[in-house]
């Protein structure tokens, strides 16, 4: 069955249905994560979990390219799945390292400013815009660096301050070039609906 909320139409495929089972692995994680201090095969767990995430990520993509399943439903669905992984693992991590906090305030003032500019965009049609490359290169390191911060928790501090604020810099970009994306998207949308507005009473 096929649905349509926020102008967008809910069909099922692979890569959707890869972003959702990454939605779903986030309580294993956190369950698995949260417990793994004194127990190493939680930990491994934890770390194998992550790094599935992170290749479910790369494989929902390369399948919708690849067999022409790009809807915009996956436009939707797999952000969702970034940030809510994002958002997810950098909790966890500012509950065992105080380093961490400061990301997670990055983090959070990014995705819930994104997430209302996301919902504003679908609220007035127009069209998601599929991941640019800056928030490609920021997830990627934001993967890389958490995977390496749960799979080495004895990591010296040095190198832990050092990665957060790489991913910390690396998120403020990003988050500078969606704030740009949005507003020429919204601008443009408002000339266009200007131009037509005019052509109406002409």
């Amino acid at each position: 069955t096929q649905m349509r909320f926020f102008n967008i139409e809910w069909k099922m495929n692979v890569p959707n249905a890869l972003s959702l089972a990454r939605i779903a692995l986030l309580p294993v994680f956190v369950v698995f994560y949260l417990n793994s201090e004194n127990n190493k095969t939680l930990m491994y767990w934890a770390f194998g979990i992550l790094i599935l995430s992170g290749l479910t990520d790369s494989l929902d993509g390369i399948i919708a390219r690849k067999f022409n399943q790009i809807t915009d439903l996956g436009k939707l669905l797999d952000p969702i799945a970034d940030k809510l992984t994002q958002v997810t693992v950098v909790i966890c991590l500012a509950l065992r390292y105080s380093e961490v906090v400061y990301l997670l305030i990055i983090c959070m003032v990014k995705e819930i400013c994104q997430a209302l500019g996301g919902l504003f965009l679908l609220h007035h049609g127009m069209k998601i815009q599929g991941a640019r490359w800056f928030g490609k290169i920021s997830t990627f390191t934001f993967y890389s660096v958490m995977v390496l911060i749960v799979g080495w928790p004895s990591m010296p501090k040095w190198l832990l301050v050092s990665l957060v604020i790489l991913v910390a810099l690396l998120m403020i970009f990003a988050f500078i070039k969606y704030i740009t994306m949005f507003f020429r998207i919204k601008n443009r949308s408002s000339d266009e609906k200007q131009t037509i507005d005019s052509t109406k009473t002409a």
